[in-house]
Parts: structure tokens; C-alpha cells; sequence
């Protein structure tokens, strides 16, 4: 064994104690080292007393990959606690709205609330998706995933048992729970949110609105066209909808201000559809909701600012 192959393995049996693939990388160097050093001519000695002791190597190893993994930790702990804060926002702003404010019963008085007519329980039943969403808060971190994957099941199904009733609304609580999940989990592991991921969330901005334009450049009837021969948008719609999709690229570069701008818009679409107690009500939450996700979760993941 030569002793190059000597030193290797006493560095390699000293990096024991950091991930196998830093291990591997600090070996990758060091090979490369050695390589440069015999096509200079330069003995192996003079390069090992340059490169330092196996000790050494491992402490500015475990120094760097520990600096690392903890910037890794801050960042990932800081994306889950913004989109599962969300969550719970979202769910406690659902739940008083639809309580309090909402008109859901027609009254020969005019419209009433589910408080004004049912009492206040059902603003206690209301709140329950919110305190679900607030549970992986408040266990210890290393409970955290199957806390959050158990409030998730919970959720969907209060969701799915809801239907196009009191749970249906909470549908954007669900997503941003989820998403609170996949994007801690791969962040801790060291996943990268590369060009795949940025498409993805691009693509989905832009989904709704090229299902609402399909109709228009495809000459589709419509019940609000004019002689009911084309389905026509407001004014309005159209620099919305080119505001989305010039957002939807900017995100699949990569600006994480395109991102913010996409929970924004998400943000206030839900909100006038929860205040406006319109017959697509429903819908406009969950338009907001799936904007607001998309954006908020390629706002704390991307690279590239702003």
C-alpha cells in the first residue's frame, strides 16, 4: 500500500462522524490533490504535509459540512413554520368568516349567519380545522411528520366529508398543510428545488387560467356571451389573467418575487370570495387557495432574488 493509499484511508476513518456523501466529496478532493501534485512532480510527502494531518482534515470537514447542515435546518424550519403558519391563519380566517360573516341561510328577514342562526357551537366547530392545523406547532420536533401527516389525513377528510358544505372551504388549509410537509422533508434531506419544481409550480399557476380562456379562443357557448354565440370575460379579466401567466414565467425562471406576487393575488381572491357570499363562492376560495400555495411554496424555495 502506497502512502498515499495510507493517508486516504486514515483521513477516510476519521470522517466517520459526517454524511457518507461529504466523506465522499472530502476523499473526491483529496485524490484530486494527489493527482495535481504528481503530474507537477512534487513527492507525496511535500503535498501531505501541505493538505495537513487526517485529524485536521476532519475537523475543518465537520466544521464546514456542520455549517452547512445547520444553514440547511434554519432554512428548511423557516419554510415549514411559514407555510404551516399559513395554514393555520388561513383556517382561523375561514372558519370566523364563515361563522360570522357569511350569509348561508335565506331568512324571511333577509340572509342570516350559521352563529345567528345555529348558536355559537357551531363557531367552536368551525375553529376545529385550525386547532388541527396548530397541533404540529406544539409537539416536539422529532413527532413532527407523523403529526403533520396525521393532521393532514384529518383535514382531507373533514374536507371530503364537508363537500361543497362548511368543510369544502377549508380545501386550501389542506394544501398548505401538505405542502408544508414535502417542502421540510426535502429540505432537511438536501433536496434541491430545481427547473423540474419551478415548472411545476408555473404550470399550476398558469392551469386555471388557461382553463378559463379555453372557452374563449375555442368558441365555446357560453350562457354570459353576448347573443349567447361566444363565452365572453370582463375587461377586467384580462389583465388579471396576463398578470398570472407573465408571473407563472417569471416563476419558472425562478424570481422569488414572482412568488409573492402569486400568494398576493391568491391571498385576495380567497378573501372576496369568503366576503362576497356569491353563488361561486366556493370556487373563488378555492381558486385563491391554489394560488396562494403555489406561490407561497416557490416564494420559500427559490434561489433567485428577487
Amino acid at each position: 500500500m502506497t502512502t498515499e493509499d495510507e493517508y486516504l484511508r486514515s483521513v477516510e476513518r476519521m470522517l466517520n462522524g459526517i454524511a457518507p456523501e461529504h466523506r465522499a466529496a472530502v476523499i473526491d478532493d483529496l485524490r484530486a490533490h494527489f493527482a495535481d501534485a504528481d503530474e507537477a512532480g512534487r513527492p507525496v510527502e511535500d503535498t501531505i504535509r501541505g493538505l495537513g494531518s487526517p485529524i485536521e482534515i476532519a475537523e475543518r470537514a465537520a466544521e464546514e459540512f456542520a455549517a452547512d447542515a445547520a444553514a440547511v435546518d434554519v432554512r428548511a424550519e423557516r419554510a415549514w413554520r411559514m407555510l404551516q403558519g399559513a395554514a393555520v391563519v388561513l383556517a382561523v380566517v375561514i372558519g370566523v368568516v364563515a361563522a360570522f360573516i357569511m350569509p348561508s341561510y335565506t331568512t324571511g328577514d333577509g340572509t342570516s349567519t350559521l352563529v345567528a342562526v345555529n348558536g355559537l357551537w357551531v363557531a367552536l366547530i368551525a375553529l376545529v380545522p385550525a386547532l388541527v392545523a396548530l397541533v404540529p406547532f406544539v409537539v416536539p420536533r422529532r413527532a413532527r411528520v407523523i403529526t403533520s401527516v396525521v393532521a393532514g389525513v384529518l383535514l382531507t377528510a373533514m374536507v371530503l366529508i364537508g363537500g361543497f358544505t362548511l368543510g369544502g372551504f377549508f380545501l386550501p388549509t389542506v394544501l398548505l398543510a401538505w405542502t408544508a410537509l414535502i417542502v421540510w422533508t426535502r429540505m432537511r434531506r438536501g433536496s434541491v428545488f430545481g427547473l423540474g419544481w419551478r415548472i411545476a409550480g408555473g404550470v399550476l399557476t398558469a392551469l386555471p387560467v388557461l382553463a378559463f380562456l379555453a372557452p374563449v379562443f375555442g368558441g365555446m357557448p357560453g350562457r354570459y356571451a353576448d347573443g349567447g354565440s361566444a363565452f365572453e370575460l370582463s375587461a377586467w379579466a384580462w389583465p388579471f389573467f396576463a398578470a398570472l401567466l407573465a408571473l407563472a414565467v417569471l416563476m419558472t425562471i425562478g424570481y422569488r418575487a414572482a412568488g409573492w406576487a402569486v400568494t398576493a393575488i391568491g391571498a385576495i381572491v380567497l378573501l372576496v370570495g369568503l366576503v362576497s357570499g356569491q353563488l361561486l363562492t366556493l370556487l373563488f376560495v378555492w381558486l385563491g387557495g391554489w394560488w396562494l400555495t403555489i406561490g407561497l411554496a416557490h416564494a420559500v424555495t427559490a434561489s433567485r432574488r428577487p
